[in-house]
């Protein structure tokens, strides 16, 4: 398919912001995920090919960086993106267009105060590109992945919770209609039984907990923002303190997509 035909084949894409921290860039093993069709999705690439669209291949976003804004240098390994459009398309026959806005180790506060811009800059670009080029858009969703630094500086829960519904409003203002969220997993307690940075295990757990609930209780009052997804049940598919192999990130990736063909009334 060159330029031109995708251009052409993905008028009525739903548009997927794909924002968070590391588990959302994915530090998985790139060649594990599958293969997305290139029928199910295109990327707009917002930094480095902003006047086209690309196919989507792992590790999604690569290189889609700023220098003091959403910037993952070179960690991207692996992500939930391939396996998520690969689904979404599957059980619903829609296209997706995606733009990658996450970066590794960054908290809630850090997204509220700074890389959100970033991030509803590259929306409006995507937009704006699309309306250029003739392709109408039918849903504008981001899906939030983002909580482990927060777990690790111990933040309250009513300041992450107001600190991510501060992120969605902005993104709302651009346009965004819906935020499905990712749930924050374990700190790897098993792996690491002596912690990190000098806090036990236990505590580092204990925080992440907290996390956990918090996104609960985020998307009960919140009906904007929906659970899609979680990765509590991926402890035993860790590799390292918080990411995961790349089994977990295909998982995830399918079972949001599942949930939101659901809930958008699209399967």
């Amino acid at each position: 398919m060159d330029m031109a035909e995708r251009q052409a084949y993905f008028q009525g894409a739903d548009l997927i912001m794909f924002m968070g921290q590391s588990n959302m860039a994915g530090r998985g093993e790139a060649a594990k995920a599958p293969v997305c069709p290139e029928e199910a999705g295109a990327e707009y690439r917002a930094v480095t090919a902003p006047d086209c669209l690309c196919p989507v291949r792992e590790p999604f976003g690569a290189d889609e960086n700023r220098k003091f804004k959403i910037n993952d240098e070179k960690k991207k390994s692996g992500s939930m993106v391939s396996a998520f459009i690969s689904e979404y398309h599957r059980l619903t026959g829609r296209k997706v267009i995606a733009v990658s806005a996450s970066e590794g180790g960054t908290s809630s506060q850090e997204w509220r105060d700074c890389l959100v811009f970033d991030a509803a800059d590259r929306f409006r670009s995507a937009v704006d590109y699309l309306k250029s080029q003739g392709i109408s858009v039918r849903k504008k969703i981001m899906l939030w992945c983002q909580g482990e630094t927060d777990g690790d500086r111990n933040t309250p829960s009513e300041i992450y919770i107001d600190n991510t519904i501060a992120v969605y409003n902005v993104m709302k203002q651009q346009g965004i209609e819906k935020c499905y969220l990712i749930q924050t997993g374990h700190y790897n307690y098993i792996g690491y039984p002596g912690g990190s940075a000098g806090v036990p295990s236990q505590e580092l757990e204990r925080r992440y907990e907290r996390i956990r609930k918090a996104q609960e209780k985020l998307c009960r009052d919140n009906p904007e923002i929906e659970m899609a997804a979680s990765f509590e049940g991926c402890l035993g598919e860790m590799k390292d303190d918080y990411h995961y192999h790349q089994s977990a990130y295909n998982r995830i990736g399918t079972d949001a997509a599942g949930y939101i063909a659901k809930k958008e009334g699209l399967r």
